[in-house]
């Protein structure tokens, strides 16, 4: 798969679009704390119109902040399901991605036609140049260390791993909400225990409400994915809504064991909180 680059096609097929359906952006919704998920190849009680296809996407509202988490695989199918779901994300203030995997990275050229001014990009640092590089016309800031984006929003710093024996660096994104603090993982290609425990140490004695997002455990064992439930019990994860990467046994088992603290994590569901 190749990277995005050729803006001048993108520009005419978004033209082409906002022709045809009146307007890329709409007004509704309200500024309730909300998660949706806007990108992701896990189905489900969808709106019509959604599209899956491999990768994740999240557009958060929170504190009157607005937040694109990863931008799936495809900016048309990104855009697709945007429209689809009636979303504004006009004034946008921060995209964070959480690695340099392509689907989660190859929709950003969708914030030039949907977003006003087109905000900041946060990417781990080490995928700074290849990230500006697709995406030349962008504001890429590199992350390393954590901190503080906007208000009660921060990056848990950079995670470094192996992922087919190619060095990885991920983020995740944490809100520190009245409720809790809320964590959204990419793929936790770091491990999730791994990336919970970092979250404990940047922001500690504070409880964690809810981790969500690619859990990537679809080659794990059941012994290892009852060991990982366990231990997030022990750090005191209230609820989990894993999706993405994290495979169907693993969902089963973590639905089993979480019972009504399990959130199905599928296209199209929203997370209001």
């Amino acid at each position: 798969m190749s990277a995005i680059s050729n803006w001048d096609s993108w520009a005419n097929f978004f033209m082409l679009l906002t022709a045809s359906s009146g307007s890329l952006l709409f007004a509704g919704g309200t500024f309730d704390n909300s998660i949706t998920i806007v990108y992701n190849n896990v189905p489900g009680d969808m709106v019509t119109g959604l599209q899956v296809a491999g990768g994740f996407s999240a557009f958060i509202v929170f504190d009157r902040q607005k937040i694109l988490f990863d931008t799936g695989g495809d900016a048309a199918v990104l855009l697709g399901n945007i429209n689809a779901l009636e979303l504004e994300l006009g004034k946008m203030d921060a995209v964070v991605i959480s690695h340099n995997h392509w689907d989660h990275i190859y929709g950003l050229p969708v914030l030039y036609y949907l977003a006003e001014p087109v905000p900041k990009v946060y990417v781990p640092g080490s995928s700074r140049d290849s990230v500006l590089r697709q995406n030349p016309r962008l504001d890429i800031v590199p992350v390393d260390e954590p901190f503080e984006i906007l208000p009660n929003v921060w990056s848990s710093g950079v995670m470094k791993t192996s992922y087919r024996n190619i060095t990885l660096h991920e983020q995740s994104l944490i809100l520190d909400g009245d409720r809790g603090l809320h964590v959204i993982t990419g793929c936790a290609h770091p491990g999730i225990v791994k990336i919970i425990e970092r979250v404990r140490e940047v922001i500690p004695e504070r409880p964690i409400a809810l981790v969500a997002g690619g859990f990537h455990l679809v080659n794990a064992s059941e012994r290892d994915v009852r060991d990982i439930s366990a231990r997030l019990k022990e750090l005191g994860v209230t609820n989990i809504a894993p999706s993405h990467c994290t495979g169907g046994m693993a969902m089963d088992i973590f639905r089993k064991e979480w019972g009504k603290n399990f959130i199905e994590l599928y296209l199209g569901y929203v997370c209001k909180f």
